[in-house]
């Protein structure tokens, strides 16, 4: 159980702190559709997606590619020389990258909202796609070296900060969008300051021509897999605004913060430990049995907090948000189930990763943005952010079996796929029984028959994947975990 307990505690402690990063959007919620409109909620997500679009273009990441040199080498300085040689290689395309977007400001204003009104707001957003970049590159740096709560307290700091400053900005000073806008920047820039000084600090300064050479030729076929799956995952707000309005791409965007949320609150955290210690496992005599309980664990997860967030969404929406974002709720389910997708398909792509066959994440993301696209024409007219939330769901589905299918072939996790199925099964109904038999209101008799109705899917989900002896093992360990901390 020790690999086990080190993937619980360690996820767990990743959970809390990911979770404070991205709380900011669900404490200020109330005062976001308060003081902005939908049409000001659909800028920022078109804004979102603009500066992704820039980071996987120009930006140069190599994330994926840090964890998995780091454990290829022997020494302290080869180590740290690949987190420092990736780091300054991508500060140096992402501060290319900041140029680019705030020169061609007002051009991309016109193109992406209709109106040279908002170049302001691209020019301040472009910094983001630096300060993200070093932020990222030194919270994979502590999650390779296990410091699982100095992570935990940058993030509590940056939830701290920019609760501030929003507060600030949106309610004292009145600024509005432009508000959030300066909040977000200011945040930013003081945290990857901060974790920057800190990662440069432990590694020190050493670039290796050898090692970018690597990590460049690993990780080029990356950044064409990031560019579709961008388009995959955030042009639905482009198609949104083109075949609807803004008001739908701001419906959409508090949708998808909720149906982010089992990306945020599950995946994210396990995947920042699994993308460090998989290639650890995968050096084992016999690592499937690791992968199938890996995969068996984070798929309930995922599957538990699926049903909570369909159950729970609509009543928090209501309550937290003001009546004209109400209509958000129809989308969340189609959210939810893609989240589950995609999160799996990321972990099934751990075979390209290994044998060094990255390309196939991009043929991958090809086949499924050809999906996809038809998806968006489809559906968005006639839906508009419905349908794009639908959209959404069904090319995860195609991405997830695609990706399965090639990894079969190429390296086999054999991991049993049955338990998958009954557990989306099980998702589907709850949502099915949910909707069509308890009360959507904030009444006692609703939100207790809601709970109910979790915790049997949640139990159903779990004896699906589980052998008895495995549940009543975990259960041990997590009521140890609690009374030692």
């Amino acid at each position: 159980m020790s690999q086990t307990q080190q993937m619980v505690k360690h996820s767990t402690i990743y959970a809390v702190g990911n979770i404070s990063r991205q709380l900011v959007g669900f404490l200020m919620l109330p005062i976001y559709t308060s003081y902005l409109t939908p049409a000001d909620y659909g800028v920022i997500g078109l804004l979102i997606f603009l500066v992704s679009l820039f980071e996987i273009i120009l930006g140069g990441h190599m994330f994926q590619a840090v964890p998995k040199f780091f454990h290829e080498e022997d020494s302290r300085r080869r180590k740290n020389s690949v987190v420092t040689t990736a780091f300054l290689i991508t500060s140096f395309f992402s501060g290319f990258a900041c140029l680019i977007m705030a020169s061609f400001s007002t051009p991309l204003s016109s193109l992406v909202f209709g109106d040279e009104k908002y170049s302001i707001y691209i020019i301040i957003f472009s910094a983001l796609i630096l300060t993200h970049a070093l932020e990222q590159y030194s919270l994979t740096y502590l999650r390779i070296v296990k410091k699982p709560w100095t992570f935990f307290n940058f993030s509590m700091a940056k939830l701290a900060l920019q609760l501030s400053l929003n507060i600030l900005t949106i309610v004292i000073l009145d600024w509005g969008l432009m508000g959030l806008a300066l909040s977000s920047l200011i945040s930013s820039v003081i945290i990857s300051i901060t974790l920057t000084t800190y990662t440069i600090y432990h590694t020190g300064f050493h670039l290796t021509k050898s090692l970018a050479v690597k990590i460049l030729k690993f990780s080029w076929p990356l950044w064409i897999s990031g560019l579709i799956g961008l388009y995959i995952g955030s042009s639905n707000r482009y198609f949104i605004r083109i075949f609807s309005s803004l008001d739908d791409v701001g419906l959409f965007e508090l949708a998808s913060k909720f149906g982010a949320i089992v990306g945020v609150l599950v995946w994210s955290p396990f995947s920042q430990y699994w993308q460090t210690e998989r290639f650890a496992i995968a050096k084992t005599a016999n690592p499937y049995p690791s992968y199938s309980l890996a995969f068996r664990m984070i798929t309930a997860l995922l599957l538990v907090s699926g049903i909570s967030v369909n159950t729970f969404s609509t009543i928090i929406i209501q309550f937290m948000s003001a009546p004209p974002f109400h209509p958000a709720t129809d989308a969340v389910p189609f959210l939810v189930l893609a989240g589950i997708f995609q999160s799996l398909t990321i972990f099934n792509n751990f075979s390209f990763m290994y044998r060094n066959r990255t390309f196939e994440l991009t043929k991958n993301n090809i086949v499924t943005a050809a999906f996809i696209t038809i998806f968006y024409f489809v559906l968005i007219p006639d839906y508009g952010f419905v349908g794009a939330s639908i959209a959404l769901a069904a090319g995860s589905i195609v991405q997830y079996a695609y990706a399965l299918h090639i990894a079969n072939k190429i390296y086999p996790m054999k991991i049993n796929q049955k338990s998958l199925l009954t557990g989306i099964v099980a998702l589907l109904l709850a949502e099915i029984v949910d909707q069509s038999f308890i009360n959507q209101d904030l009444s006692i008799p609703s939100i207790s028959s809601k709970i109910l109705l979790a915790i049997t899917f949640s139990l159903a989900v779990l004896f699906s994947l589980f052998e008895k002896n495995e549940l009543s093992g975990s259960k041990d360990y997590v009521i140890g975990f609690f009374k030692k901390h």
